[in-house]
């Protein structure tokens, strides 16, 4: 089969179209499927991954976790899909024995897999999945929106879900015209939110607004705090959805309200912050991480997707042979929302 191989970490000319063995029904282990993908995300999370900043990964490596596809085979012990069905993936498959899957928490999952990591990813004709780490794709929604499902809105729920957002409270969202955070200003609105948008692009503005942001704070020097204050009376926000990491951390913390909760689930460049203890300690703020999507809010990510309450944003679809490319304009912030690579 046709897939794009990572053989050494750098830059994205280093994503190499190659014919590497096909996976039969027969490589199938308990409780997988074998599935033609139809379409994969690019993520940031791939860049970072690209360059070697992800300790788990393993050279030569298949990236890609935003997966939609047909299954095509079912290995010894599959009874939950049926061949043609369409399916997603989560980002990282979990093992459902351990007591963090049985307590609800299978993303901390301590034998879990990523896609494109530990495990091949989507950047290819073909990938192996377990069961139970995808959902069924309903008829009505496009691959290319599907695959992008579980990273961006399944992320955003996850996120709502752990930072409490409760209706008429503020949330500021850093990094907000990526994936993530055009989806999560629509999951916010819908959990009755004002939200507040930080981008670094005057060009993306009118976008952001589109996705219902209440409010724009375009600061090329991502120093929004004093803005963010003003648009809330000098409170500052109830919750930050930190999704940039460290370049805007001091100024999501600077933007919070007593009490508030800055939620972290994004980190572009993987790298340490200088925090004060005692601002924390003063404000009682609470510092909360959050990480991938479990199968549950995939669904719930497409229903909503179904019942038109959330819109995918998928910016530019492009062929498997031009990843280098759409990694290029990722890392250049060409992109509002996502690309897709079309298999």
């Amino acid at each position: 089969m046709k897939a794009i191989v990572l053989r050494d970490f750098g830059g994205p000319e280093n994503l190499v179209v190659t014919e590497v063995p096909t996976p039969t029904v027969n490589d199938l282990g308990e409780g997988e499927v074998l599935v033609r993908v139809g379409a994969v995300g690019v993520c940031y999370h791939d860049i970072i991954n690209r360059r070697g900043d992800l300790p788990r990964t393993r050279l030569p490596a298949i990236l890609g976790h935003e997966i939609a596809g047909e299954v095509i085979g079912r290995g010894p012990g599959s009874t939950i899909f049926s061949t043609g069905d369409h399916v997603a993936t989560v980002q990282r498959v979990h093992c459902t024995d351990c007591h963090l899957c049985h307590s609800g928490r299978p993303t901390l999952c301590k034998d879990g897999s990523f896609f494109g990591e530990e495990i091949p990813g989507g950047y290819a004709e073909f990938v192996v999945a377990k069961e139970h780490a995808l959902s069924q794709v309903p008829a009505e929604i496009p691959l290319e929106e599907a695959s992008i499902a579980a990273c961006t809105i399944g992320t955003a729920i996850h996120v709502v879900n752990r930072g409490r957002v409760l209706p008429g409270e503020s949330v500021l969202i850093t990094g907000a015209s990526g994936g993530v955070g055009l989806h999560a200003i629509q999951v916010c609105k819908l959990a009755g939110a004002r939200v507040i948008a930080a981008t670094s692009s005057p060009q993306k503005e009118d976008g952001l607004r589109d996705a219902g942001a209440d409010e724009v704070v375009v600061s090329p020097d991502l120093n929004f705090s004093p803005e963010v204050k003003r648009l809330t009376d000098d409170r500052g926000v109830n919750v930050a959805l930190e999704i940039t990491g460290s370049l805007t951390f001091d100024a999501a913390v600077r933007s919070l309200a007593p009490g508030g909760r800055l939620v972290m689930v994004g980190s572009l460049e993987t790298r340490s912050v200088s925090f004060l203890p005692g601002l924390m300690i003063l404000k009682e703020l609470e510092f909360i991480g959050s990480f991938a999507t479990t199968t549950a809010e995939l669904s719930e990510a497409f229903r909503l997707i179904t019942e038109g309450k959330v819109r995918p944003v998928v910016s530019e679809v492009m062929a498997l042979d031009d990843v280098a490319r759409a990694h290029s304009m990722l890392f250049d912030r060409q992109i509002t929302g996502r690309v897709v690579l079309r298999v």
